[in-house]
């Protein structure tokens, strides 16, 4: 009865062990023979606006064992809304096309590659919704739709394998580019006959979406252009700090970091609701305007502001 015990119980391991091994072979496509892509870059963004002057990088790396990856076939299809903000809204796909061939190394075991691309290359050859994408406009795109990029590797006996397990998704996101030269009228809104000129005004990227102007209000950096007009009845005024303000892009929405005078001074900058409402930039001609309040006096009066950037 021992006996017959035992064969069983390694009869059932022996089983065990077999099936365990070919369910391995199977998920992973025989691994230890190669021609497979081990890591896909899987999530990547584009920003709205950047067109082809913000490049996108996707990794891709694969064990070459005795079958060998020589290049790979990158194909791309668009997923996108329709008919927003109807009751037939609805998700559809564009066609799906080839986007590149990229030759792969075969001189080591393991091999990771890169490749690059921009808006026109996600766009070109694809129909979405009956018309043909536009190459060098995205304004039609909406915020969370993608490119879906898969791959098929074509290996070195001639044959292919269909890697539809890796994909890479490129996501549809807002951008902001708002850093430049500007000229910039600032208007006392309380008193609005007291208007300034800055010909030179500067927004700086302070990050993804940040930024800081060269003015607030009537004051000014040192060494930087003084402005014409007048802030009050005396002009306008230099600080012994930068004197810009920082403000952020959310979308569109440009929201003034609550903060004081240059960092430094104890006068608030602020911006109301009423105020972020009123902050907007043009999407056409790039023009920014901005309203937010410098308090004066304990901070016990506000004098309000309008700043509107004409890109140089």
């Amino acid at each position: 009865m021992k006996k017959i015990f035992k064969l069983s119980l390694f009869t059932f391991l022996a089983l065990g062990l077999f099936s365990c091994e070919e369910d391995s072979d199977t998920l992973t496509g025989n691994k230890v023979e190669g021609g497979l892509l081990e890591n896909v870059t899987g999530a990547i963004t584009y920003a709205q606006g950047a067109l082809d002057t913000e490049t996108k990088s996707v990794s891709l790396s694969a064990f070459q064992g005795n079958e060998k990856i020589e290049s790979v076939d990158v194909y791309k299809q668009y997923f996108g809304k329709i008919n927003v903000g109807t009751p037939t809204e609805e998700i559809v796909s564009s066609n799906k096309v080839l986007m590149q061939n990229i030759s792969f190394p075969i001189a080591s075991q393991h091999e990771t590659i890169s490749f690059d691309f921009g808006y026109s290359a996600l766009a070109s050859g694809l129909t979405f919704n009956g018309s043909p994408m536009s190459t060098t406009d995205d304004i039609a795109l909406q915020i969370g739709d993608y490119w879906e990029l898969t791959y098929v590797a074509n290996l070195t006996d001639g044959s292919t394998a269909h890697l539809s397990a890796k994909k890479t998704k490129v996501t549809v996101a807002c951008g902001s580019f708002l850093a430049g030269s500007y000229t910039c009228v600032t208007t006392r809104l309380d008193n609005p006959a007291l208007v300034i000129v800055w010909p030179f005004e500067t927004i700086t990227s302070t990050g993804d979406g940040a930024y800081i102007t060269s003015t607030t209000g009537r004051f000014y950096s040192p060494g930087a252009d003084p402005g014409t007009g007048a802030g009050t009845t005396t002009g306008t005024t230099v600080l012994q700090v930068d004197a810009g303000f920082n403000f952020s892009d959310v979308c569109g929405s440009l929201t003034v970091t609550s903060t004081n005078l240059g960092n430094a001074y104890s006068n608030a900058v602020s911006q109301s609701a009423a105020q972020k409402a009123a902050s907007f930039v043009d999407p056409v001609t790039g023009v920014i305007t901005i309203e937010y309040s410098i308090g004066f006096s304990g901070n016990t009066v506000f004098q309000p502001h309008r700043n509107v950037y004409t890109p140089n």
